[in-house]
């Protein structure tokens, strides 16, 4: 009898637990800032530790993400922008992993150039807010050459019914 009652605690227990990895909505508009954790703290391969930093606003719908962003990058010069639709493996959950593409333009002060990028998203969601980090493997078209970057950021969601 002691053991069926211990079981029953445990799977009630556990039973809260899982509860709590839902959450409440999947559907809503966010609003984004973060930086480039290696340029921010080490530096780059051609630049001493700066800000790099991505400004964005998007959209999620269960399993369809959508982000228009812009990322500014003074110490070199840089300036990238475009949109990234993505899908979102665990829709509603707290942890979210969330694979997508960047479309995208580079402009420098000599000229603007498309690009290309391939985006890995790992969120994890409070209520009304999310922290992120992003791994990010870009075309950079301007020199020729494929970039990985990893960003780290928070976000603010909004637009609920």
């Amino acid at each position: 009898m002691k053991k069926a009652l211990f079981t029953l605690l445990l799977l009630h227990a556990t039973m809260g637990y899982a509860q709590s990895w839902l959450t409440r909505e999947d559907t809503y508009w966010f609003a984004s800032t973060g930086v480039d954790l290696r340029n921010a703290t080490f530096g780059g391969t051609v630049n001493d530790a700066a800000y790099d930093g991505t400004f964005s606003i998007g959209y999620r719908n269960a399993g369809f993400s959508i982000i228009a962003y812009y990322e500014t990058f003074t110490a070199i010069e840089y300036e990238s922008f475009g949109i990234n639709p993505g899908f979102v493996i665990r829709p509603g959950k707290k942890f979210i992993p969330i694979g997508d593409i960047s479309l995208s333009f580079i402009r420098r002060p000599w000229k603007t150039y498309p690009s290309l990028a391939f985006n890995a998203r790992f969120e994890y969601h409070f209520d009304r807010f999310f922290v992120y980090l992003r791994g990010e493997n870009r075309w950079r078209t301007d020199y020729d050459f494929y970039q990985f970057s990893v960003y780290g950021g928070f976000s603010i969601k909004f637009g609920f019914d």
